[in-house]
């Protein structure tokens, strides 16, 4: 029964995997608020799955609730990268992930213990109906992206979203304006100083799957194994949730007031100490030290990491692959997380030691090379981006002159 679990899981996060890719390419190209719309109809449907009749349609239906959530976030990421004020974007991208993914889990879990026990299992999939419907409805609120829309040419969109808000939309001056690039048209060249952030970013975003997915799952059993109490180990981590509440108001504090770089890389910090932590408890043979500091900085780091993650991932992007290119660092951290189920489900998972050293090295190759490639996007104006990029691009086409959204 627990390798079934396991598969479902897997097929789950694969589904996440797959949608935070298809996702991001949808919204580059169709539109951050029409991707957001689409990831909850499709939500809707998963509702379906309550009703049924065998496991192999509740796994189909599995896969494409992974996806629709999966494809949602970044999307959600992007377009609040793309809609707040520079002053005001880094704390607010990072609260409404932070305290989304938490309260989620919260919601979840307390509706869990509520309703299963009268009605069963299936209620709670019958709960993505008035969840997804509530969305739909929201969907008035959501602003299309004004910055996409004027990239695709539809200005007076745009103008008429920005003027909702109290904004306009300025005729900006020769030198300083955008190009336009055909939809249709190829991304512009990729030169090596622009590697460096998107690998350390993947390389974070896989190492962050492999301890959430992976070495946090086989913590419990690990542990019992060397002799430590199952209600010690099983309580650290069901506290994680109480632990990850701070840690989403520490981490939006230090993003928005200090550095989007280095609070990314301070909480790999925390991390690699957590793993080193993990060690000493496999070490020390024969003496039983208490975990808890360990595991707690393991949480704490981790937390910390997913809280910055995708919200620095949004601000370090251009704006016409700024959604792709979200929904690929969000992909790598299901990525890590199939690679544990993987091995739980072959019955191959390394012994505590070898797993968290195995863990530890993506985890400081992600510190250092954020390091030394990462930018600092705290109050950054996100059109220097662009303005990069369409540079790489203007050596090879011509491009139209086209407007520039101020904040009115």
């Amino acid at each position: 029964p627990s390798v079934e679990v396991l598969r479902i899981l897997s097929v789950a996060l694969l589904g996440t995997f797959v949608g935070s890719i298809v996702w991001g390419v949808i919204a580059d190209l169709y539109g951050r608020k029409a991707a957001i719309l689409l990831a909850a109809i499709t939500f809707v449907g998963t509702s379906i799955c309550g009703a049924m009749p065998s496991l192999g349609w509740n796994v189909v239906m599995c896969f494409l609730m992974g996806a629709a959530a999966g494809g949602m976030l970044p999307v959600t990421f992007a377009l609040l990268a793309e809609v707040m004020p520079s002053r005001h974007r880094g704390w607010c991208l990072v609260l409404v992930g932070g305290l989304g993914s938490v309260g989620g889990y919260l919601l979840a879990s307390g509706l869990s213990a509520v309703l299963q026990p009268t009605f069963g299992w299936r209620i709670m999939w019958f709960l993505n109906l008035p969840t997804g419907l509530i969305l739909i409805l929201l969907g008035s609120f959501i602003p299309e992206s004004a910055k996409f829309l004027t990239l695709r040419g539809r200005l007076h969109e745009a103008q008429a979203t920005l003027r909702r808000y109290g904004s306009v939309v300025v005729e900006a001056s020769a030198r300083a304006s955008a190009e336009f690039i055909a939809p249709g048209a190829h991304l512009p060249p990729i030169g090596r100083g622009q590697v460096g952030a998107p690998a350390a970013l993947t390389v974070t975003g896989i190492a962050w799957g492999l301890i959430n997915f992976g070495l946090l799952l086989w913590l419990p059993t690990e542990m019992v194994a060397k002799g430590y109490s199952m209600a010690l180990s099983s309580k650290l981590l069901a506290q994680s949730a109480l632990i990850a509440l701070p840690t989403v108001f520490v981490a939006t504090f230090l993003y928005s007031r200090w550095s989007t770089k280095w609070s990314l890389a301070a909480a790999m910090g925390v991390t690699a100490l957590g793993l080193i932590g993990v060690l000493q408890l496999e070490t020390r043979a024969g003496v039983l030290t208490s975990p808890v500091l360990p595991v707690a900085l393991l949480i704490i780091g981790s937390n910390a990491i997913i809280a910055v993650l995708l919200p620095y991932a949004a601000e370090s992007f251009a704006l016409r692959v700024r959604g792709r290119a979200t929904g690929w660092v969000a992909g790598c951290t299901k990525m890590g997380g199939l690679i544990a189920q993987a091995l739980s489900i072959a019955a191959l998972v390394p012994p505590l030691t070898i797993a968290a050293g195995a863990i530890l090295a993506p985890v400081g190759l992600s510190l250092v090379m954020t390091a030394v490639f990462g930018a600092e996007t705290r109050g950054r104006d996100l059109r220097e981006l662009d303005r990069a990029a369409i540079g790489a691009a203007s050596n090879s086409r011509p491009g139209r002159l086209a407007q520039e959204i101020e904040p009115g």
